[in-house]
């Protein structure tokens, strides 16, 4: 690509890859995205000075959290097998660590690997691993291990959906127990945020391949063996229900300060709020936007919101005619109103979406009234579309889960403006997954959160081959855009790839893309020492002052 030699790779060695780096480096780690989170962040004054005050405060050791999340099912904990961004930067944080990990000003620093260089062509990548690490198992935690989880998540058979990221890996190796060697045919822009980091990273957080052997990859990603802060207590897994974390006595960062953590699933957001209010749950994953209004006004609670990376729409499957004809498509496209959508599902909270780049990342998003929207809310025109497209009468089956509910509502009404009759077929999480994945629908509601930079929003869904491509898009143009900003560390060159693929997508209506949603937290102020890191959350500093 145009100006890999004029870049410097090696400024992405740690110990600790700066903000100011990531953003002057412009793109090199993905971490650009969360450093630009810092600027739009909308926290409340009131909420950033508790928490900031709370950090000030002497930890207590001990107590348990009781923590509402906000999905029905889990269909796995396996990380090289979870599509589900909001459990990679929620539950798989915390019950693995990965080769590095986010700090509270968005760098990147030491997890598992104390430091690392890069080579200046940005092709060589040598960790150090520390020393004396453990699995949940007891097992020793060394680089061979991360050979081993290399080999799992990029074996075809496994058909893992983190294993794009490896794809430019060409050599793996450990020649001792504490470095790990990568070589790897290009550059790939933000490899470190993407797949080397606690969380979004899954694709190489490290697998214990004594757990496996002895559990099977089903059991395993039921109840896996991390390495993380809190390690699951197998017994208390209830697929609808939820589980238990327990404190890791021989984490490397010291015992956590709590002792357990129960993870309550609620899929329904009016009775996650309700939980809150009784006082039924200490915390919630995230805030339902139905709800903000009341968990806000709640005594003695704490709400911290960010800029989200994320981004919501609704896709049609190209299998299904009509639904491989772009008229049909961008009938949908501009028969969908976002302001009433917004007023009648999100109570205003949303932020109008052009494409899958999302506000978080500032140097490459483009507000609403910048772009020539080719989607833009239309009815006249979308009735033409439609006509022309034979719509009418038409019964598409549009699935979804319960949190859905009022967008899927929303969009039947507004769609029969057409001559559309949608029929919402509402599921729990995991017969969602199953259907999506397997192409088994008319439309399906799908986007992308807990991106640690654009690349995870937009090549999984646009290449030809991505993970999470279930209605069958395939353009050579567009596979050339995705791979082409993954090499380039150029910012200009980069922005504009970005940009073109995100109108070419909108232009041919892969998507309606509808909307972003803010992060936004709330505990109960007697939870403390929490860190905000946008769409993550690291539990190990927490503590309960009561």
């Amino acid at each position: 690509m145009k100006h890999r030699d004029a870049i410097d790779w090696s400024v992405l060695s740690g110990p600790r890859v700066s903000r100011r780096t990531l953003l002057q480096l412009a793109v090199a780690s993905g971490a650009t995205g969360y450093a630009a989170q810092l600027s739009h962040a909308a926290a409340s004054e009131s909420g950033r000075q508790r928490v900031a005050r709370n950090l000030q405060q002497e930890a207590k050791q001990g107590g348990e959290l009781r923590w509402g999340f906000g999905l029905g099912q889990i269909p796995t904990l396996d990380p090289a097998q979870v599509n589900l961004g909001i459990v990679a930067g929620e539950l798989l944080s915390n019950l693995f660590s990965g080769l590095v990990q986010f700090d509270e000003q968005l760098g990147i620093i030491p997890d598992l690997a104390e430091d690392w260089e890069v080579s200046s062509d940005g092709l060589d990548y040598t960790f150090h691993i520390r020393t004396g690490l453990t699995f949940h198992n007891g097992d020793s935690l060394t680089a061979n291990d991360f050979v081993y989880t290399y080999e799992r998540t990029s074996n075809p058979d496994f058909a893992s959906p983190q294993a794009n990221k490896l794809a430019l890996i060409t050599d793996i190796s450990a020649p001792d127990d504490n470095t790990l060697v990568m070589k790897q045919s290009a550059p790939y822009a933000p490899f470190l945020a993407t797949t080397c980091s606690r969380g979004p990273g899954r694709a190489l957080a490290p697998i214990s391949k004594r757990a496996v052997e002895e559990m099977g990859d089903e059991q395993f990603g039921l109840a896996p063996v991390g390495c993380g802060p809190f390690m699951i207590v197998p017994e208390t897994v209830e697929v609808g229900g939820g589980f238990e974390m327990v404190a890791f006595e021989e984490w490397y960062g010291g015992r956590p300060n709590l002792d357990k953590v129960i993870v309550q699933l609620v899929a329904e957001p009016s009775t996650l709020v309700s939980a809150m209010e009784a006082g039924d749950v200490d915390m919630l994953d995230i805030v339902p936007s139905i709800g903000f209004d009341r968990i806000d006004a709640l005594d003695g609670v704490t709400t911290v919101e960010a800029a989200g990376t994320n981004w919501y729409g609704l896709t049609m499957n190209y299998a299904v005619p009509p639904w491989d004809n772009p008229d049909a498509r961008m009938a949908v496209a501009k028969a969908i109103d976002f302001d009433d959508m917004n007023k009648k599902a999100f109570f205003g909270r949303a932020v109008e979406s052009v494409g899958p780049l999302a506000p978080a990342f500032g140097w490459v998003y483009q507000p609403p009234e910048e772009v020539d929207n080719p989607q833009a809310f239309n009815l006249d025109e979308a009735k033409a579309l439609a006509e022309s497209a034979g719509l009418d009468g038409v019964k598409p089956r549009l699935i979804g889960t319960p949190a859905d509910q009022r967008v899927t509502e929303t969009l039947r009404n507004q769609l029969s403006e057409i001559g559309l009759d949608v029929q919402i077929d509402q599921m729990q999480t995991n017969a969602y997954v199953e259907s999506r994945t397997s192409g088994d629908f008319d439309m399906v509601m799908l986007g992308s959160v807990v991106d640690a930079d654009p690349d995870d929003g937009v090549w999984n869904y646009f290449h030809s081959t991505g993970p999470s491509n279930p209605q069958g898009y395939n353009n050579p143009e567009a596979d050339d855009l995705a791979d082409g900003q993954r090499e380039t560390g150029d910012i200009e060159e980069r922005t504009q790839l970005l940009r073109d693929l995100q109108t070419l997508v909108a232009s041919e209506a892969v998507y309606k893309f509808m909307y972003h949603l803010p992060d936004v937290t709330a505990f109960y102020d007697y939870v403390m020492g929490y860190v905000p890191i946008p769409e993550q959350r690291y539990l190990e500093g927490l503590w309960l002052d009561k």
